[in-house]
């Protein structure tokens, strides 16, 4: 037996909401943050949920906090935390950009760019390709490529690919994951990647691979990203949850 997965903490939340508003420009360099008094009455949480949110901000190099002048976003803030990718009750990251369909293809797993541990040779999987651009620019920032067992969702290609979120796709499937982990791996760009980032071949970069199993230990999705080299900084925060004032 499993135990039903904890809600996330009201204090994420709120930061999340922020970090995503940051990451998509609505809340530009220099712009000034709510108060921790307006977090406050806008969440109807307290002061140390508020205050517990904008030092998380500016400890991740998000926002600049000084007295007497507020919480500002700080200048060059592209970050992404990448615990939000991995976070099975997260339905999407908030990954600024906007997603462009490359393929979508079903064939056997051991065809499949990505690999699928536990899923047999033949089985049949649905594979994604998209690269996320930048939606001022245009000029693409990372290839995903992913990976999902035909049985689980068979009517994945019917799906809005541009849009659809793969976490919340299978959470609305009724699939429930219970275990999900990211790889990162150093690696050269290959030929057809390079392509699709407009840029060379045998570049070296990061890539980051996701692969998260049901409860019965199958495996549910499994997903690289290839990052174009220089286009946005990803970090891992751990956040010491004991210390959280959850008496509101």
């Amino acid at each position: 037996m499993y135990d039903q997965p904890m809600s996330t903490p009201q204090y994420q939340v709120i930061r999340a909401e922020i970090e995503a508003k940051i990451s998509r420009g609505v809340l530009a360099p220099g712009q000034k943050l709510p108060s921790e008094a307006e977090l406050q009455k806008k969440h109807s949480v307290s002061r140390s949920v508020a205050q517990r949110v904008l030092n998380d901000l500016a400890d991740a190099g998000l926002v600049i906090r000084r007295k007497g002048s507020g919480t500002r976003v700080a200048e060059g803030a592209r970050q992404i935390n990448v615990m939000r990718s991995v976070d099975p009750r997260i339905g999407m990251a908030d990954v600024p950009g906007q997603m462009h369909v490359a393929a979508i293809e079903t064939i056997p797993a051991a065809e499949a760019a990505v690999h699928l541990p536990g899923l047999a040779d033949d089985e049949p999987v649905h594979q994604l390709t998209r690269v996320r651009r930048d939606t001022v620019t245009g000029t693409p920032t990372s290839v995903e490529i992913a990976a999902i067992p035909f049985r689980i969702s068979p009517n994945l290609p019917a799906e809005d690919l541009q849009s659809v979120a793969i976490r919340a796709h299978l959470a609305a499937l009724g699939v429930e994951i219970s275990v999900s982990r990211m790889y990162f791996d150093p690696v050269a760009l290959t030929s057809e990647v390079a392509a699709l980032l407009e840029t060379e071949p045998h570049v070296p970069t990061l890539r980051r691979r996701r692969v998260m199993w049901r409860s019965n230990g199958d495996v549910a999705e499994s997903t690289a990203y290839y990052l174009k080299p220089g286009a946005m900084e990803f970090y891992i925060e751990y956040s010491d949850q004991e210390s959280l004032d959850v008496s509101e």
